[in-house]
């Protein structure tokens, strides 16, 4: 027994090195968050210390640009979530239960392969194809169709959301799709369901698990987001993480800066805490396993 405990113990010593790695690169910065918050002006200026304030938490509520920003952010991380939904359910059942399996690595390549390419090769690449004279607008003058191009507008920003985080909800789906029983599936058309009952009663419940983690995946990271409504969105486009970014950056206001994204992540963390609810409640009703 002593000599398990010493084994364990040594091997315990091992983990120091990443718990130290998790404590810099994810508590400290969180920590640092708080305190700025709580501060009114920028360290980085060489600007007296001025003490502890709650100026910043009252700025917060009795602003009438980040709550009407943050709603317009939560907004488009639904709308986005829903079209990756959409989109991802027919493409994850085809890679999952058409394609051959010896030919499901290429398709799941192809669907990862943005994960190696440039975050902003990939907006300038959209951008490419929906700015006046692009790709899509050329082809559409020549087929004689007059079309107002959606860049530096609401629908750019969520077009490029939609492209960017497609895959994570492509990759969730199609590992809750993958371990359904094709024979369940089978039996049902068999016994005259039809495919859209078969698709509620059997793929949709047993998707969810894994539908969840989608949403999680897309909508978190969405509603942050600031690089994607900068370039494409235009001066309409802004949203809670532009005016972040815009308080650190431009006016140097680290205080207001950091109260802001406090009050997003704890929003964002309440969310995952019932997504994360909901998903333990799905894996019971459909026999799944929890993991405590």
């Amino acid at each position: 027994m002593g000599k398990m405990k010493k084994q364990i113990k040594k091997n315990s010593l091992w983990t120091l090195p990443s718990a130290g790695l998790l404590l810099c690169l994810t508590i400290a910065p969180l920590i640092m968050l708080l305190i700025f918050s709580f501060m009114n002006r920028n360290i980085f200026a060489g600007q007296p210390w001025p003490g502890w304030t709650t100026d910043n938490l009252l700025r917060l509520f009795r602003s009438t640009t980040f709550w009407p920003l943050l709603t317009k952010s939560l907004l488009i991380g639904i709308e986005v979530a829903i079209i990756c939904i959409i989109a991802a359910y027919p493409a994850a059942w085809a890679i999952a239960k058409v394609v051959r399996e010896k030919y499901r690595g290429i398709f799941m390549m192809i669907v990862i392969l943005p994960f190696f390419t440039s975050q902003l090769l990939l907006i300038y690449a959209m951008m490419n194809l929906i700015m006046p004279g692009g790709i899509i607008m050329t082809a559409l003058s020549s087929m004689g169709i007059q079309a107002q191009s959606i860049l530096y507008t609401n629908k750019a920003t969520v077009l490029v959301l939609v492209f960017e985080f497609l895959p994570y909800m492509i990759l969730c789906l199609y590992s809750s799709m993958e371990s359904i029983n094709d024979n369940v599936v089978q039996a049902s058309l068999i016994l005259g369901a039809g495919k859209w009952r078969t698709f509620t009663n059997i793929v949709f419940p047993m998707s969810v698990p894994g539908l969840l983690s989608g949403i999680l995946l897309v909508f978190v990271p969405v509603v942050g987001s600031f690089v994607e409504p900068t370039l494409v969105g235009g001066s309409n486009g802004m949203m809670v993480g532009s005016m972040i970014n815009s308080a650190y950056k431009e006016n140097l206001n680290m205080g207001w800066g950091a109260v802001m994204a406090c009050m997003l992540l704890i929003i964002l963390c309440v969310i995952m805490a019932i997504i994360s609810h909901i998903t333990k409640k799905a894996q019971v009703a459909i026999g799944g396993e929890l993991d405590e």
